[in-house]
């Protein structure tokens, strides 16, 4: 066969393999699709979980009571005369131990305290992943906003760049004016370059929140909108003292701290211990005897070890006070971030539309020769500047409310219940 028609048949093929062969599809994510992966792959999600489900398993081993203990005597490894026994088992019992009335229970409560303990810390944790993984994906809307901005920018100096070309060759321009416009275009370029890989970069991180690996390609739903503040700093502040994970674990761990110094005060009273134990010796007519024991904490009545609890739950009271103010001081900080946020955006969207005008007119002014080569590239810079600083407060915005959601553990925006 003729060597060119091969080479034909090849080149046919190729083509028809990358025409068939699908490209990889590109997964769109929505904010909610993105929280949901993030709370069941997220590493740091698993391990919360895991270490929930490992105190649990110790809840169970705290409400159980001690194993029993067998006790067997042996006798005839020798007798009297030096001769050898006949190796009986004289008697085998079995006993069971008893702690004081009323601990075994608040050793269960205390273990199921601490269940419900890391539950909360899965909660904090999850808060801070919510609070990441939103602004994570607002970044990557704000990026792909800077980028189409730098496109529009980028479009705007190259016709601006063609314009001097003309003026240069009709001498209405200097050598000087083309070379700088030709150093603001490169600028600009590599401005657009850079915005292009902040985004691919900020997909990559993006993914490793949601537990995957950095290769998945990914777009995103949604646009930066501006958004209100629902609730007052009273209504806030009375949200977080309800259900802010730190606190509650710090309520817990009180209740711990009293149940252990009742364990404590109930070590007063005497432990005791039940048992059977059954006869095999020649001399006692009895099959069967019961026992019982009682442990008394005779000489000092546990004295030592209840005023360690008693000085314990009292520092776990003063830790819950101030833990509640440090509550109140991240909440007010939190929502005078917000507030702060939104009101710096309202003088951005006034200075938005003023950029927009500025750069409509600056291209037509320039155009028409009514403004020189350095004016033009001065009243376009700002103009960019202040669209690109718009967004950048939406994003700020976002973020401010992300912060103030976790300070409060409750979520804020309407239609979302993200934190529960």
């Amino acid at each position: 066969m003729n060597i060119k028609i091969i080479v034909l048949f090849g080149l046919i093929f190729t083509i028809m393999c990358a025409v068939t062969i699908p490209a990889a599809a590109i997964e769109i994510l929505s904010l909610d699709g993105a929280l949901q992966l993030a709370r069941s792959n997220n590493p740091s999600m698993i391990e919360a979980r895991k270490a929930v489900e490992a105190a649990k398993g110790e809840a169970i081993t705290a409400g159980t009571i001690s194993n029993p203990e067998i006790e067997m005597e042996v006798g005839g490894f020798k007798k009297k005369d030096g001769s050898r026994g006949n190796l009986n088992l004289d008697t085998i019992g079995v006993k069971q131990q008893f702690g004081p009335p009323g601990v075994l229970g608040l050793k269960g409560g205390i273990a199921n305290n601490t269940v419900m303990v890391r539950e909360e810390s899965l909660k904090s944790i999850w808060s801070e992943i919510y609070r990441s993984v939103r602004e994570a994906y607002t970044k990557i809307i704000l990026d792909k906003k800077q980028l189409e901005l730098a496109m529009d920018n980028l479009n705007v100096l190259r016709q601006f760049y063609s314009q001097v070309q003309l003026r240069f060759q009709s001498g209405k321009a200097s050598k000087n004016d083309l070379q700088r416009a030709k150093i603001e275009l490169i600028k600009t370029e590599n401005n657009y370059l850079f915005s292009e890989k902040e985004l691919k970069t900020d997909k990559a991180k993006f993914n490793l929140l949601l537990g995957r690996t950095i290769d998945p390609e990914i777009d995103i739903e949604g646009e930066l909108k501006e958004e209100e503040l629902q609730l007052d700093l009273k209504d806030l502040t009375d949200i977080a003292y309800s259900k802010r994970p730190d606190l509650k674990t710090e309520r817990l761990n009180l209740d711990s701290k009293a149940k252990s110094l009742l364990i404590e005060q109930l070590s007063r009273l005497p432990a005791f211990s039940l048992g059977i134990k059954a006869n095999n010796e020649d001399y006692n007519d009895d099959a069967y005897t019961a026992v019982a024991g009682l442990d008394f904490p005779l000489w000092n009545l546990n004295r030592g070890e209840i005023k360690k609890a008693e000085a314990e739950k009292e520092a776990q009271a003063t830790k819950l006070e101030t833990a509640k103010k440090e509550a109140a001081l991240d909440v007010y900080g939190a929502y005078l971030s917000a507030d702060l946020a939104h009101k710096q955006l309202d003088l951005l969207r006034k200075s938005l539309e003023e950029a927009n005008e500025l750069l409509r007119l600056a291209n037509l002014s320039y155009s028409e020769g009514e403004i020189d080569f350095l004016n033009f590239l001065d009243q376009t810079r700002v103009a960019t500047e202040t669209r690109i600083k718009y967004y950048q407060g939406l994003f700020i915005l976002s973020g401010t409310l992300s912060e103030l959601e976790k300070s409060v553990y409750s979520s804020i925006r309407k239609g979302e219940d993200y934190l529960k």
